[in-house]
């Protein structure tokens, strides 16, 4: 019985990673809305319910603010991104020499008679074709942005008559309630983590750009951007959001010190930050367990890419909590999380 139970999830696993992958182009537009409806209202509920003891708009006041406020942020991302794109693809030739140069000097320190060329090292990439792939990647958001905002409004109707229909769906009193927390817990742990990174991350860019300013590196801007973005990215994103600029910096100027300086101050900071500060701040609350969020990240980033590397965590964190509400799938749940403490299952078995 048991090997015939492991068989089925094994094809129940299979089956939905497949429809993932294979309903990617439908549904990676709606994922999309539904995390667009969710920052925007859970900002709207921060306006409409501060906790400093400030006077609340109203709802359909605190909905625009939050409407208006992530408007303007995307805006202010898109057109500094857009600029220094350009402003980097003007400064290549002359990065392509600097590099050129470190590379001559690195094969006479190892004893080597002749140093490989860009184009020998990179001969199997297109410079081109991967700008392209940029640019085609760039107009597939765009493309998509129209239908994601039309999810996101949908959402925002439906969600008005959803407690509604979930009622008449479950019946029962306590159904409802324990419907209703597993989706607040869900609220809650999704928030909390959301707070969290885009707190870091917000401190973690305004830290690089300060740093990277300070040695005049170029486009310190965008990378402080960049950093912000790689931050949400669980674990290669800190990789990420050192070496980038670090490789930048080395490229760039003739001398060492720079360079050090993006690397040592920055990349302490960067560190501090992700495997101190954060899980320090964010304490057991999520319970996932660190293998957990890599193979998530592999996993994810394979089916959805880019996005699937920002969402993998959130996923999971959803993952955990409906898996710990039953009992066939309670012992998934306890391998996903990080002590194997499950709160939910003890209130199961009281029931």
């Amino acid at each position: 019985m048991t090997l015939q139970r492991a068989a089925l999830w094994a094809i129940v696993v299979a089956a939905t990673l497949y429809l993932f992958v294979a309903g990617r182009g439908l549904l990676l537009p709606f994922v999309l809305g539904i995390v667009l409806w969710y920052m925007v209202s859970a900002l709207a509920e921060a306006f409409e319910h501060p906790k400093l003891g400030r006077l609340g708009l109203p709802r359909p006041i605190a909905l625009a603010a939050a409407v208006c406020v992530m408007g303007g942020l995307v805006w202010v991302v898109g057109r500094t991104i857009g600029r220094n794109i350009s402003a980097v693809a003007a400064a290549a030739p002359n990065y392509e020499r600097r590099l050129q140069i470190l590379l001559d000097e690195g094969t006479r320190m190892i004893g080597l008679e002749q140093a490989p060329t860009i184009g020998e090292l990179f001969d199997r990439i297109s410079l081109a074709d991967t700008l392209s792939s940029i640019a085609t990647a760039a107009a597939s958001v765009v493309s998509v942005a129209g239908i994601v905002l039309i999810y996101a409004g949908f959402l925002f109707v439906e969600q008005v008559r959803f407690r509604r229909k979930l009622a008449i769906i479950l019946g029962s009193s306590m159904q409802q309630e324990r419907v209703l927390a597993v989706l607040d817990r869900i609220d809650r742990d999704i928030r909390i983590y959301l707070r969290i990174k885009t707190t870091l991350a917000v401190a973690t860019a305004a830290f690089a750009y300060i740093v990277m300013a300070s040695v005049g590196v170029d486009f310190a801007a965008f990378w402080a951007v960049m950093v912000f973005f790689f931050y949400y990215i669980p674990t290669v994103g800190s990789i990420l959001a050192i070496a980038a600029p670090a490789i930048l910096t080395l490229v760039q100027f003739d001398h060492l010190t720079p360079f050090l300086v993006v690397l040592f101050v920055f990349g302490t900071i960067q560190i501090v930050t992700a495997n101190v500060v954060e899980p320090t701040i964010m304490g057991r609350s999520l319970n996932l367990s660190p293998l957990v969020v890599i193979v998530s990240l592999v996993v994810w980033g394979t089916i959805w890419g880019v996005v699937g590397m920002f969402l993998c965590v959130p996923i999971m964190v959803v993952a955990l909590i409906v898996l710990a509400q039953f009992e066939t799938t309670r012992p998934l749940a306890v391998l996903l999380s990080a002590d194997g403490k499950i709160p939910e299952s003890e209130n199961m078995a009281a029931q």
